[in-house]
Formats: structure tokens, sequence, C-alpha cells
């Protein structure tokens, strides 16, 4: 009788698709939405435009112009080459600390008086070459961008890791190929691994999508459970129809365990899609601003998966439970709304709260229900989740659940 009620309900809820993508689909694509207009707002606040962040190369060496030519196209920046002249014409101090406020970054290539920034170079693997263990090299790239700017200069620092690393790594090849026999291969980067470099992305992705994941998919989770409770309890109960159902031959807990399985499975499947959501923006998101609150390559196990897979269940069926809790404890429906809303500005600021923190959740938090799935679904993409954090979260939340459930089933309409 209980899996009846359950596909009963089921089917009554995805025949309207209008109702079910408000349920599913809405909510996740205008959370996901929000999170990728974020950078631009960022950016428009801090530098007054939408576009690209203005990188200009002043007077580059023909082995990074050659290098802006093999990667044109495949950066997260508008990069400008002007000539030492067009630098002193065009942006006398005024204007360069004007171009610099705007959010612009300059990068300038230098190295000793007699010779040029790749002779230098060359002339360091030389030194190496001829054994000289103790060959320094005086060509330097110097960055120049608003310090007082947070934005600026992470933008900076991800222009420096994505740009000025992956050049220094190329110069072995370009300007010292006939001294690789002498001098080694100190450098493995050209060497491409795929699984390498997802593991990379991986590492930093995760981290940053830990601040912002967890809250939206527990707080998405109980806007499905507040949303399909005041309709297969509340509204009924407003109407009189579950008094109605209570009349039939059919006990009045498998009624409320046909229509809980129903909530769970949606709401468990409403964090998922909200899940899959943001795994498709991570992995779309190939410019990675510095300011994208969730980075490319952002990627759980498969052990993670079902491990967040679990928390999530459990979750679901501890709000639930005390969702249902209390519509059957107040008597006016105004009452019933204002009470399930609150869950919701508390997880908001949960939310806010997650985002800002820098430190490892403590294990006292574990034992507050629904912030317990946070925490730990955090600890997951951090790769911190240990088995006792794992068990303490599923008995918080399943004992919880069942404590109300009990306390539910006390009640004088279910006698």
């Amino acid at each position: 009788m209980i899996w009846k009620i359950f596909k009963w309900e089921m089917a009554r809820i995805t025949s309207n698709w209008k109702r079910s993508a408000a349920v599913l689909l809405l909510p996740a694509a205008l959370m996901v939405i929000a999170i990728n207009a974020f950078p631009m707002l960022i950016n428009y606040l801090s530098t007054g435009t939408f576009g690209k962040s203005t990188v200009y190369i002043v007077e580059p060496p023909a082995s990074f112009e050659g290098y802006l030519a093999e990667i044109e196209g495949r950066t997260a920046f508008k990069i400008i080459t002007i000539s030492q002249e067009e630098m002193d014409e065009d942006y006398p101090t005024s204007a360069f600390n004007a171009a610099i406020k705007r959010g612009n970054i300059f990068v300038f290539f230098s190295s000793s008086d007699d010779v040029g920034f790749d002779e230098e170079i060359q002339r360091y693997y030389d030194n190496l070459a001829a054994g000289h263990t103790g060959a320094t090299s005086h060509a330097t790239v110097t960055l120049a961008f608003d310090g007082s700017s947070i934005l600026a200069e992470s933008k900076a620092d991800s222009f420096s890791e994505v740009v000025l690393d992956s050049y220094t790594a190329t110069l072995p090849e370009k300007l010292a190929a006939e001294k690789q026999a002498v001098i080694g291969e100190p450098f493995t980067v050209d060497s491409f691994n795929p699984i390498v470099k997802i593991l990379d992305h991986r590492s930093q992705a995760n981290s940053r999508a830990s601040e912002v994941v967890p809250g939206i998919m527990i707080l998405l989770m109980y806007y499905c459970v507040y949303s399909l409770t005041c309709d297969l309890f509340a509204a009924e109960k407003d109407r009189g129809f579950f008094n109605k159902l209570l009349l039939t031959p059919v006990p009045g807990r498998k009624i409320v365990y046909g229509k809980m399985l129903c909530i769970i499975t949606i709401s468990v499947f409403s964090a998922l899609i909200a899940f899959a959501f943001l795994f498709l923006s991570s992995w779309l998101n190939t410019s990675n601003d510095a300011a994208s609150l969730i980075p490319f390559g952002m990627l759980l196990t498969t052990s993670q998966l079902l491990t967040m897979l679990a928390v999530v269940v459990t979750g679901a069926f501890m709000m639930t439970v005390t969702s249902i809790y209390v519509v059957f404890s107040l008597d006016k429906m105004q009452d019933i709304i204002i009470n399930l809303q609150l869950p919701l500005a508390l997880l908001l600021m949960d939310f806010f709260i997650m985002m800002l923190r820098g430190n490892r959740p403590l294990l006292l938090e574990l034992c507050f229900p629904m912030h317990n799935s946070i925490c730990m679904i955090r600890d997951i993409f951090w790769s911190e989740d240990t088995p006792l954090r794992l068990l303490l979260v599923l008995t918080v939340n399943m004992l919880w659940g069942m404590l109300i459930l009990q306390r539910l089933f006390k009640k004088e309409i279910f006698r």
C-alpha cells in the first residue's frame, strides 16, 4: 500500500511538467545563472567593464610573442602587446595609474643592460651546460597591478600561474634545445598527461567549490521538501482532504510513509540535479576567471559521490519528517508556512557563513541537523571526510528523523 501511494503521488506531481520544472529545474538553473553572473558583476563593480581583463605586454621578447601566438584565444585575458615607445607615449604616470585602477595589468620583461631577455636566458643555459652550478639569470618578469584590489591581485596571480608559468616551462625547448643533452630534462610540464591535468585542476577547483556547492545543494533540497510538504500535507490538511484519507481502510502511517517517500525521492533528485548543473557549469568555465565561484575542473570520485549521496538521502529524510511534524503541530496554514520558511532563511545565512569561513568545520557542528550535511559535503570536496565524521552525520540525521517520526505518530490524528 505504501508503494501504491508513492506511485500515485509521484504520478500526480510529474504529470504537470510546469510544476515539476518549478520544483526540480528552475531553482537549480537560476542558482547556476546567479553563480556564473557573480564574476561579471564583481568585475563590473571593480573595473567598470563586463569583458575580459586586459593585460598589456610591454616590449615582449620574441619567445613570448611566439608563445602568445600558440595560446591565442585560449585564455581568460585580453592580451595586448605594445612597444616601449607606445608605453611611454600612451601611458604617462597619470594614465598608467588610471589604467591600473581600472583593473588592467602591465607586464614588463627586463634583463641585464648588455643583452636582451631571450639572450639572457640563453646565456644562463650556456653557463649551466658549461658546468657552472652557481649560474644565475638576470632575466625578470614584472607584473604591475592595483595591489589594493583583491580582485586585481587574484587576476594577476591567475595570469602568472596560467600564462607565465606555462611560458617559462617552454623556454628550455625554445632557447636551449641544443643544450638539453648536457643540462638534462628538469622540466616535465610539457609531457601532457590528461589524468594529471584533471587532478591538478580538481584539487584547486574542489577547494573553491566546497565554499558554495554544499550550501546550494542543501538549500535547494530543503526548498523542494518545503514546497512538496506544503502541497502533499499542509494544503490537503487545510482543505480537509487528508482527514478523509484517514477514514479509508489504509492506515494513517502508511499514507504518511507513501507521501514521505515521494518527497524524499524528489528532493534527493533535486539536490542531484543541482549538483549536475554545478558540475556542468564548472567544466564549461574554461576561462576560469579568478572571481569564479565554481572554477574549472570540479570533480568527485565514485566513493565521494556515494558518500555524498548517503548524506543527502539521510538529510532529506530528516528534513521531510521535521517538516511533516510542523504541519501537524500547527492549525493555521499561515503559521505552518511561516515555520516551514524559517529554515530557508537559516540555511541562506549558513550558506554565506560557510562561503566566507576558512577553517574546517568542528566535530561538534556535525551534531546540528541540516548544518551537519553542509559540513560533511564540504569535507568530501576537501577529501577530508573520515568514517567517524560520516557515521556521526548519518546517525544524527537518522536518529533525529526517527525521534520526530515517533512523536508525529503519537498525535491524536494518527491514533
